[in-house]
């Protein structure tokens, strides 16, 4: 996902950069300790929520809160098609491919103001140890906000943001098959 920013230049590049980061943030999350660590039984099936956060811009891990079968976080470690979840007990795989249909993105020459937000879809498997033959599937909403550096008074898209933001909210229907 992050190969979106690739050929955009001039006053659209914080734009990119944010939906670039905001979309390989999509599906990666995980670092926390975990209230419920385990499946509600050997064999489920359902629906989970993830929330994952960062406010670094060039962050490749993800601080992820999962509800609904399980409550519990970990972290998601962001790759360009897949991302790994590593929770207590295990870990499993996000499969998320490149495919990102932005719904919105704007830039405020003004304020510095860059907004961003997509949807993704992406697969659910690759489960080890307590994660062993989890699958599902489902969908992302991914939201960025970062304020640009001013330069000789005016906003650079080129600098590195001051501050930036990016929050993926998903839904799959899962399955943690023994």
């Amino acid at each position: 996902m992050t190969h979106y920013a690739g050929r955009i230049t001039g006053r659209r590049r914080l734009l990119a950069a944010t939906a670039a980061l905001a979309a390989a943030a999509a599906l990666t999350a995980f670092g926390l300790t975990s209230a419920t660590a385990s499946p509600a039984a050997p064999n489920w099936s359902g629906t989970e929520h993830f929330t994952l956060m960062s406010t670094k811009p060039t962050a490749s891990r993800y601080a992820v809160i999962m509800t609904g079968l399980f409550t519990l976080g970990g972290l998601d470690i962001a790759g360009s098609s897949t991302d790994t979840i590593k929770l207590p007990g295990g870990s499993f795989k996000i499969y998320h491919g490149t495919k990102v249909h932005v719904l919105r993105q704007s830039f405020s020459p003004r304020t510095c103001l860059s907004q961003f937000k997509a949807r993704a879809n992406f697969t659910v498997g690759g489960g080890t140890v307590k994660w062993k033959g989890i699958s599902g599937s489902g969908g992302a909403t991914i939201t960025g906000l970062a304020i640009g550096r001013r330069s000789n008074g005016k906003c650079d898209q080129n600098l590195r943001p001051l501050v930036s933001e990016q929050t993926i909210t998903a839904t799959a229907h899962v399955q943690l098959a023994s």
